[in-house]
């Protein structure tokens, strides 16, 4: 009794499905959308669980009944789902128009240290490399690599002379790279970060007026007093190390705000 009760129940989901694919008939699609490549769109109908994707142009068919829910996925397009109503059933047409999806980077922030934005003044300050000249002349002052072509010398079987050339040519080398590594030493101890020296007037050397006026909303003819007003201020001069620029940045934008409050009561 129990297997024949389960085979009417097998036969009667199998009618059931065979029944819900002939209601279905199929349609011609079309994918509408401003981008180049309209190859292998997939298109799938998540009421019957089946799909198909589409040609070099955009087209494919597509077996549908009314109220399916057709899904339409792609890597270059943003996703996007749509149902079957009656208009698609008469006229067994399928229009579908998408969106290009488009891949945003984050804020990318540009700080001028180092350069003024005038593109002729950066120009005159950049460092140039003098130009190795090639010609006869010069070309013995280069150090050549020995090749099968140079003489072999034997220290062993060398004159007098020789030996005494060779023993002071040792000397004289470690003799320059003791003054040159005490020389390096001595002036790393000396050497001071010429920023951390005046901070207040290096931002005004670093920033052109329109900086402040562009960024901040300072007036043209108030950026000296602006200036003035962070001299006033309890100044933290670690800020203008370079890894502390975007503390910087927000620094000035706070100080920003504080300075034209004032002067907007002063106007009141």
């Amino acid at each position: 009794m129990k297997q024949l009760l389960l085979v009417l129940f097998l036969s009667l989901a199998t009618f059931s499905v065979f029944a819900q694919d002939s209601t279905r008939i199929e349609v011609k699609g079309k994918i509408i959308v401003d981008v180049e490549d309209l190859e292998n769109i997939t298109i799938y109908n998540t009421s019957s669980n089946k799909g198909t994707v589409t040609d070099s142009i955009g087209n494919f068919n597509l077996k549908v009944a009314l109220n399916d829910e057709i899904r339409i996925s792609s890597v270059q397009l943003i996703p996007f789902t749509t149902k079957i109503t009656e208009a698609v059933i008469d006229t067994k047409v399928l229009k579908i128009y998408l969106k290009e999806y488009i891949n945003t980077l984050d804020e990318v922030i540009l700080l001028p240290y180092d350069l003024s934005g005038d593109l002729t003044t950066d120009a005159l300050d950049a460092k140039i490399s003098d130009p190795i000249v090639f010609n006869f002349e010069s070309f013995e002052n280069f150090e050549m690599p020995e090749d099968y072509h140079s003489k072999v010398e034997n220290m062993a079987v060398g004159s007098q002379n020789d030996r005494i050339r060779y023993q002071l040519n040792g000397i004289a080398i470690i003799g320059g790279l003791a003054k040159l590594i005490f020389k390096n030493k001595k002036k790393s101890k000396d050497y001071k970060d010429p920023r951390l020296e005046t901070p207040i007037s290096n931002i005004s050397e670093t920033f052109k007026p329109s900086y402040f006026t562009e960024n901040y909303n300072i007036p043209e003819e108030k950026v000296q007093s602006f200036i003035a007003f962070l001299e006033r201020s309890q100044y933290d001069t670690s800020l203008l190390e370079p890894k502390n620029e975007l503390k910087l940045i927000e620094y000035l934008h706070s100080k920003s705000k504080t300075f034209l409050a004032i002067k907007n009561e002063g106007k009141e």
